[in-house]
């Protein structure tokens, strides 16, 4: 496979993968809503990594303890993140600012670390996806997507940019363990040594009392768990080796869209313009990307 055939499969990976993300979230809140987001990181974390650890006894690369340390830490800051500001704001907004501050910090990154100065092109793409982005903050602050607003919408806001960061970071690191000898396997099997005792820590001071489990509640913990967390996760590892770290976050911006159509099919979350305005001007700086990455 050439290099750009590799690129255009590792989109379609990426697209696929934040297509089942789009579900996952949706079906999180509007079944498990009143289920402590650390518990479902848990149990749903504890599931992939036992998964992963199974189908990949080898593939380890040469030793890259740095790497592999930020890629535990970002993953635990951008899925306890995630998870708690479902709790908060709807999911397209989550998933806009998530993504939204994801190209710009890759571009940052790629220029601190390679000095590579971004193309015009990449800062207005950039640009224009930090105003949608703008416009879905103001979105989430008005209430839109649930039927209540308030000073909530600040720490789903606060914990959407927070998962965005840890996104950039995972991209990163997981690029650096693939270029040294690591298998995707191995590095999906690997990056969970943080995010597992910080959630049970989490769990403990949660509500767990209160849960009424049901086979119902078991089924939709296991569906939520493999849509939302491990296919999405898996073809992402297939993405990020074949694709450079901005390709990856301004393919990934397709998930705010994605979601918001999702929504329309949950009874949990109401229509929004201005959520829909917002995320118009997503959809058409990624499209200016993607028409600029062709000619």
């Amino acid at each position: 496979m050439n290099s750009i055939s590799a690129a255009h499969f590792g989109r379609a990976m990426i697209v696929l993968a934040v297509f089942l993300q789009a579900i996952g979230k949706v079906m999180f809140g509007t079944w498990l809503s009143s289920f402590p987001s650390p518990f479902f990181v848990l149990i749903s974390f504890a599931l992939t990594a036992g998964f992963f650890l199974a189908l990949s006894r080898q593939g380890v690369g040469e030793k890259a303890w740095g790497p592999l340390l930020l890629l535990n830490a970002s993953t635990a800051l951008t899925f306890l993140c995630f998870f708690y500001a479902l709790k908060l704001i709807e999911p397209a907004i989550v998933g806009a600012v998530e993504i939204g501050i994801g190209p710009l910090l890759a571009v940052g990154i790629a220029f601190i670390l390679t000095g590579e100065r971004p193309t015009r092109m990449r800062v207005a793409v950039c640009g224009g996806i930090l105003v949608g982005c703008a416009v879905l903050g103001l979105s989430a602050m008005q209430g839109s997507g649930f039927a209540t607003f308030g000073w909530n919408a600040l720490l789903g806001l606060s914990a959407s940019a927070a998962a965005g960061v840890g996104a950039v970071l995972i991209t990163i690191a997981s690029k650096t363990l693939l270029n040294r000898g690591w298998k995707f396997g191995a590095v999906l099997a690997h990056r969970f040594y943080l995010i597992l005792p910080v959630s049970l820590a989490m769990t403990w001071g949660a509500d767990t009392a209160g849960i009424e489990w049901s086979n119902l509640l078991l089924v939709q913990l296991l569906v939520v768990s493999v849509v939302s967390v491990l296919a999405p996760l898996y073809l992402l590892q297939v993405g990020i080796g074949r694709c450079d770290a901005y390709t990856v976050m301004v393919t990934m911006a397709a998930l705010p869209v994605l979601t918001f159509i999702v929504e329309g099919f949950s009874p949990v979350y109401s229509w929004s313009w201005l959520t829909a305005a917002g995320l118009a001007v997503v959809t058409a700086f990624l499209l200016v990307d993607v028409l600029a990455r062709r000619s």
